[in-house]
């Protein structure tokens, strides 16, 4: 265990400082109680092997990558080749960072949604309790529920801390340290300042409940609204590129019937409309299709995060799935418009 943990930290030392850095602090949000850098050295290790596993398979079944085949010498061809499958791989291992980033942002995501969710309850709980003659330390950790996930467990934490020698009010503000959202450091700042000031502590919690539960409702009126654009952009990707492209290389296999059925006729005639040769093929279109619906996937995925939540990254817990849908249909819309067709001539 203790020659993973420093092989782990000792390859984490690959990864920028200030990449380290982030994921260090992205963790603290997400609640993993994990080392940073034994995670951050676990992907490390795992896109290294990425790249191995690639490097060998590349050299084992002796495939070979497209590099001018006629239009360089043997020794051109070889570097090509060789820088050609070590940006491949290298690529590979970016992909395996850039997942573990999109894993921890969503845990973060996932524990501010549900830590906004129930704040406006416990704000008006502690109001009540605060009401009910208890100091506000008694009546932040009486409000601590199970239920409340993982607000109640930051509260846990405060309370604990300010019973021995830490301060109350830096108790508090280290919880928007552990969970990131505007909501609860703007209701957390305010709890201490009223604290502090001695202010009305029970108005201030209520009247900030109910302006976080409005601010909610706002929210989810917009996302009623945008809705429809958000199924639009789905329709559109899912259902409206397989089936132009699939339309597509339909037809460029269509000429290239008709011009190989009217090559004998034709010969010597360069007045023919199916004279000279096609330079766009269906295997190259087949590919480039599938290219196309894993990009536009991932730029809808995005565009829809930022309808749904003003956050690019938030939408590409969606690409999979529309991606995998967008490949899928267009597959089987090929062969569809391959059948009606096919049955027509």
């Amino acid at each position: 265990m203790r020659l993973k943990q420093r092989l782990y930290t000792s390859a984490a030392r690959i990864i920028p400082r200030r990449h380290r850095e982030k994921i260090a602090q992205m963790l603290m949000y997400s609640g993993e109680r994990q080392n940073a850098d034994y995670v951050i050295g676990s992907a490390a290790v795992l896109g290294l092997l990425v790249m191995l596993i690639f490097i060998l398979a590349m050299s084992v079944f002796h495939v070979r990558l497209p590099v001018g085949d006629g239009l360089m010498d043997q020794q051109a061809k070889t570097v090509t080749l060789s820088v050609g499958i070590w940006s491949i791989s290298f690529i590979f291992f970016i992909l395996v960072q850039f997942m573990l980033y999109l894993s921890i942002y969503f845990k973060v995501e996932d524990r501010r949604e549900r830590t906004e969710k129930v704040l406006p309850d416990i704000l008006q709980l502690v109001a009540a309790n605060v009401k009910a003659g208890m100091t506000p330390v008694q009546a932040l950790r009486s409000s601590a529920r199970k239920e409340f996930g993982p607000i109640s467990e930051e509260i846990n934490i405060a309370v604990a801390k300010s019973i021995g020698s830490g301060s109350f009010n830096d108790a508090l503000l280290n919880i928007t340290q552990r969970i990131q959202s505007p909501s609860l450091d703007r209701a957390v700042k305010l709890f201490v300042s009223s604290l502090k000031a001695g202010g009305r502590l029970v108005l201030l919690l209520e009247e900030l409940a109910k302006d976080i539960l409005a601010t909610r409702v706002l929210k989810k009126e917009l996302n009623t609204s945008t809705k429809m654009y958000t199924m639009l952009i789905v329709f559109t990707i899912i259902i409206g590129a397989p089936l132009l492209q699939a339309v597509s290389i339909h037809f460029v296999e269509v000429m290239n019937n008709m011009q190989a059925d009217n090559a004998i006729g034709d010969a010597g005639s360069e007045l023919s409309i199916f004279a000279g040769e096609v330079l766009l093929t269906p295997d190259f279109l087949i590919v480039t299709s599938l290219v196309m619906l894993v990009a536009i996937s991932i730029l809808a995925s995005m565009l829809i995060g930022v309808i749904a939540e003003g956050k690019e990254k938030y939408g590409l817990k969606y690409a999979p799935g529309i991606m995998f849908c967008a490949i899928v249909l267009f597959f089987i819309v090929r062969r569809f418009v391959s059948a009606f067709f096919g049955s027509m001539l």
